[in-house]
């Protein structure tokens, strides 16, 4: 989960200063704004920034748990397929696979349970 924020957090902030600056310290330098322009872009330029600074950790935040809800909507039920697995490994045969009908994995447990009860009557 962390790689996958991280390959998302990363690239956007290195892009997203870059133009930042490009555009707004680069471009202001090279233009030579007038002192009437620059008094309307200064205040602009402040409100971007507390934009930025009030939304950036707020969106990341989100982010953040978004990723937690979706790793744990993908990851619990491989890890209970995986206890369950090491259940029947064992010799217990009376373990059934629970995951949900409308889950990817549904009809591989649906197939692990039908090889368990052959296995249990023999």
């Amino acid at each position: 989960m962390v790689i996958l924020v991280l390959s998302m957090v990363i690239p956007t902030i290195v892009v997203g200063g870059c133009l930042y600056y490009l555009v707004l310290s680069v471009m202001a330098e090279q233009i030579a704004l007038p002192d009437v322009i620059a008094r309307d872009l200064l205040p602009v330029i402040h409100r971007i920034n507390f934009i930025l600074a009030v939304s950036l950790p707020a969106v990341f935040v989100a982010l953040l748990a978004w990723a937690a809800i979706l790793s744990y909507k993908f990851v619990a039920p491989l890890e209970r397929l995986e206890e369950d697995l090491e259940k029947i490994d064992e010799g217990d045969y009376s373990v059934r696979l629970q995951i949900n009908k409308d889950h990817d994995l549904s009809p591989i447990a649906d197939v692990i349970n039908d090889l368990v009860d052959q296995l249990d009557k023999k």
